[in-house]
Parts: structure tokens; sequence; C-alpha cells
């Protein structure tokens, strides 16, 4: 195929089908994305969509979700049968790191006369970097890319030089030049976000077994300072230039509904949080909502701060089956207001009390590993915990929500492990000031970092509370609590969460290994992570066959902790007790 532009989103690691690796609980930032992150930046369609506007041709090509598919594809031979002008590569989230830069220097292998781009937020904040230390990458879009992109291409066609493209950072007479930032964005009007039919493959969104979902912008930046962001507003200022958010007129964000249910997604996200546009934006979006027949099954919202009763009656006079996340953080109140969430516990419990008066469903998502946190703060966060359990049972007891819950399970209370700090956030540029230091100081670091085989090593940073090993430990004792709790309010039942705890036991086992390892030649720790990967995989996940040889008793270890996990619980062998502890939810 020949296109103007090929727009590859990456695996979060190149070569993850080769190399062993143990994700852990990265994988549980992003749910239904799995540890390759294969979820699309939506940013990617708009792009997609002014090429297209524009007279260019142009693919979305999600080459994490085709690597994923399966074994067969050979992803070498799939990109050098896709010829364009620009490979224009996502470095979006920090997680791609390896991947974005592995997957820019295969285009630039295999179409040594096409010009190669990376861009996105981490991309942004790496440029300089990134053109200093990697020569097959020609260029990097700061910032917005949008319209610099298409500028690129017409120089590219004009035969003028790239450096003449605003927002390019790249390589001009063997210097780095960087080009001014174009005047940023002053609503998002102008862009679309719902063009699958310029993405492939269809899998990306159409998964057999699970309702086609998708998200769309209700603003482009941020008036929260949340210190480990790398979208907060400090953020889009510098490295942007936004001054304020841009946000998508109501009657925009309406139709765009409209137009991905006509392309069959059924769940729609609104991302960012309508409120910052002020209550006037919010009225006349909740107004449009109910004048539309939006036919949807669910329709998320982002909460960046608590919820009065005027706007959770707004969102349920719409007559849509809205369900609302909110992300506190902590429940230790010191943490989350150093973090920049400048509410109480108090407000999360009454935004959960409105929200079920209107019959909305509302998930608390929380982060373990911010700056002051501790085993005795993390208490402060399983009391909160345990009323927002309170809360939904009682909700779940009363039928609250009803059909609803057919599609929105209220599984109480979720959370993440931070892992990775980003880029570009106040923490990242100035750790000293926020309570942090950096594991990871550039682009180098988080590629070589991320190159190691688990997710322990993976942490970038540390805080003045907890080196890297307590926050290991604070990761995994927080999964156990989750466990506990789920149990406890029905959500897990015994054998599950049995078999839930084997798997935070099975981690620790595979840590100590790892770390072990590490000390023999690069042949025996490959064939002894591999034998390592192969028994863990079958034991937490079923997705490995094991055959009678055991060369390092790996199997044998952990069948002597499953069975302590699960020997006790009736049921049936333990081999009918797999499953992953790291599971999204």
């Amino acid at each position: 195929m020949q296109y103007d532009v090929l727009l590859v989103h990456p695996p979060s690691f190149y070569d993850f089908r080769e190399k062993v690796s143990f994700p852990g609980p990265i994988a549980r930032t992003v749910v239904r994305s799995s540890e390759q992150f294969v979820t699309i930046p939506f940013g990617m369609l708009s792009m997609a969509d002014y090429l297209d506007r524009n007279g260019f041709r142009v693919l979305v090509d999600n080459l994490g979700d085709r690597m994923m598919a399966g074994q067969d594809f050979d992803a070498e031979r799939h990109l050098r049968g896709v010829s364009a002008k620009v490979y224009a590569v996502g470095l979006h989230w920090a997680v791609h790191s390896q991947g974005a830069i592995e997957t820019a220097r295969l285009c630039k292998r295999l179409h040594p006369n096409s010009t190669v781009i990376v861009g996105g937020l981490t991309a942004t904040c790496f440029h300089s970097e990134i053109i200093e230390k990697f020569r097959f990458v020609d260029g990097v879009i700061r910032g917005e890319a949008e319209k610099p992109i298409v500028e690129l291409v017409r120089n590219i066609k004009k035969g003028k030089l790239i450096s003449e493209t605003p927002s390019l950072t790249c390589r001009r007479d063997g210097k780095v030049t960087v080009a001014p930032l174009m005047k940023p964005s002053v609503d998002l009007d102008e862009y679309e976000f719902t063009r699958l039919d310029l993405l492939e493959p269809k899998s990306s969104i159409f998964l057999q077994g699970v309702i086609p979902h998708w998200k769309i912008p209700v603003c482009r930046g941020c008036v929260y300072n949340c210190v480990s962001c790398g979208g907060s507003a400090y953020s889009y200022k510098t490295y942007f230039g936004m001054e304020k958010p841009a946000f998508r007129s109501p009657g925009k964000i309406a139709e765009d509904i409209q137009k991905l249910l006509d392309q069959g997604v059924r769940f729609v996200g609104l991302s960012q949080d309508p409120r910052m546009g002020g209550r006037t934006y919010w009225e006349e979006l909740t107004t449009a909502l109910r004048a539309e027949r939006l036919d949807v099954t669910r329709l998320a919202f982002d909460l960046l701060s608590p919820a009065d009763d005027e706007f959770l009656r707004a969102l349920s006079r719409t007559k849509k089956p809205v369900v609302l996340t909110i992300s506190p953080e902590s429940g230790a109140h010191d943490v989350r207001q150093y973090h920049g969430r400048e509410y109480s516990n108090e407000d999360c419990i009454q935004t959960v009390r409105l929200s079920h008066k209107y019959g909305i469903p509302i998930t608390f998502f929380f982060m373990v590993g911010l700056a002051r946190e501790n085993r005795e703060t993390l208490r402060d966060t399983w009391e909160l915990w345990e009323e927002l359990c309170l809360l939904d049972q009682k909700a779940r007891l009363e039928g609250t929500f009803r059909e609803m819950e057919r599609h929105f399970p209220i599984g109480g209370p979720t959370m993440g492990q931070m892992i990775l700090l980003d880029p570009g956030s106040l923490a990242f540029d100035f750790p000293a000031e926020h309570g942090y230091s950096l594991v990871f100081k550039n682009l180098e670091d988080y590629i070589n970092g991320l190159s190691n085989p688990s997710w322990h090593q993976w942490i970038s940073y540390e805080t003045k509370s907890l080196d890297k090993n307590g926050l290991v430990e604070l990761f995994l004792e927080s999964i156990d609590h989750a466990i506990h709790e789920r149990e406890k309010y029905g959500m897990y039942g015994k054998v599950e969460a049995a078999v839930e705890r084997f798997g935070v036991r099975a981690q620790r086992v595979m840590i100590n290994e790892v770390d072990h390892i590490q000390h023999f030649d690069e042949a025996e720790q490959s064939r002894r992570l591999r034998s390592l990967k192969t028994a863990l995989d079958y034991y937490c996940s079923g997705t490995e066959s094991l055959t009678e040889s055991d060369p390092y008793s790996y199997r044998r270890l952990f069948e002597e902790i499953l069975h302590e996990s699960v020997g006790l619980i009736e049921g049936g062998p333990t081999d009918q007790f797999t499953g992953s502890i790291f599971r999204p939810g």
C-alpha cells in the first residue's frame, strides 16, 4: 500500500514476543489495553482526519495490536510492505519509550528514503535528546500535531527543508534546530476524533466478546496541577504553549457520540471534566445530550474534583446511562493535597451519596506510590475504600442501578501502582520540590530501564519516604489488601481470592528470582528467565503448557505455594484455579 503518512502506534516493548518480561501490575493501569498498551491515543485519529481532509492518503496502523494478535504476525514484513513518505511513530505515554524508538529504527531501516518522525507528550518532553541520540529519527513534532504534520508533508512534497515545519525539532547542517511552536488551539471544533475508518486493524475497537468502546475529548489541556501528571496545566503550558484548555463545543460532542454509535461503538467515554469549562459549558453539554436520541449503552464522565447536587442532577436529566470516575489517588488527606487534589474524604463520600441519589454509578481510582505515602498513610486509603465499598453494597442491595449494572458491574474502588513517573510533570521536572528523586532522568534511561525483564526494575522514581524496594513492597501489600476487601464484599469468591493471593506470592518469588538471575552470564540468564516465565504464566494465567522438564525447580516452587494458597478450598484440583492477579479492575 502507498500512503503519504503512516501513523504507527507501537507496542510498549517492540521485542516483547522474543524477550522474556514480567509486566506485573503495570498492565492494570489502562483497562482492556494489555501490558503492551495497544489502545491508541485519540489524537492519532484527529491527526489522520486532518491529513485526510487536506488531501493526503493516511492510515493509523496499530502495530502493537497486530503484534498482540498472534506470533505469526511479522512486524518487519508488514512494515516493509507499507510504503509511505512519512512514518510517524507515536511516543505519547512513557511506557512506549522502548517500543516507539525501536519501531522508528525499523521504519528507517526498511524505508531509508522516507521521513521518520515521532510525536506525543513523552516525545515532546525529550525532543532534543531524541534528535541528538537517534540518527534514524528525522524529526520530533512537539505539542499539538494536527497542523504541523500537514505542513511537514507539504514541505516534503514541495522539496523544501523539513526544518521549515513549525513545532518540529530536527537536524539542520548537523545541528539540532528547534522551530517555534504553532499557536495552540483555541477550541477543538476543527478536528474530528471519530474516524475509525482510518484505523487498522479494526480489532483495536471491535474485539470479539467485548462491547466496542472509544473516548472523545471534552477538551485538550487542564486547569489542575496534579504533581505526577504529564497532562497537567503546567505541562500543557510548558510543552504545548497552552495557557488554558481548548474545549470542544457541546453540539460537536453530541455529534461525535452519534458518529460513534453509527460505527457500532456502544460504550463512549468523555475524557476530561466538563466542569473545567464553567457552568455555562456543562449546562449546554447536558442540554445537548438530553435533546439528542443517543442510544448509547454507557456514557462515562471524568470527575477531577467532587461533584455537587446540581451537576449530578443535570447528568441524570440527560436520560442517558451515565457512569462516573474520580481519582482522589489517596485516602490520606496530606498525601492527596501534596499531590494537588484539594478536597477531603468527606467530599468524596458526599459525591458518592449524591451520585447514588440519581442512580449514577461512580468508580474511585487510587494510585499507590505517591510522595509522602507509606504504610501508615495507606491505612487511610483502606479506611476510605471500606466506606466506599459499604456505599456500593448498599446501592446494589437497594437496586439503585437497575439494568445498568448488567453493563457496568459495581466492583468497588480500584487502584494502580504508579511504576513510571510522567515525563513533563511537575514531579519529573522539579523532583526535589515535590518529594521525588528520579531513577530515570532522560529517555535513554526509560528505554534501558524498560528493557529489563521485570516490572520491579521499571520503577522510574523513588520518594523521600520509600526507595524502590519499599515501593515494590507497598505495591504488593496494596494488592493483597484489595483482594481482602473484594472477598469481604462479595466481589471475589473464596477460591478466586485464594488464587489472587497466590498471584501476589508468585510475584514475590519472581522478583527474588529475577534479581538472583542477574548474576549469571547472558546465556544462562536467558534460559532461567524463560523457564521462570513459562512456570509463572502457567500457574497465574494458564497461557503456557508445562513439559516434564523443570531444570530450575520453578514448577515445583509455584506448585507448593499454589497448594498452600488454595489446597484447603473445596471445588476441585488446583489446576482449575489459574487466573491473573494483575488483571484490570
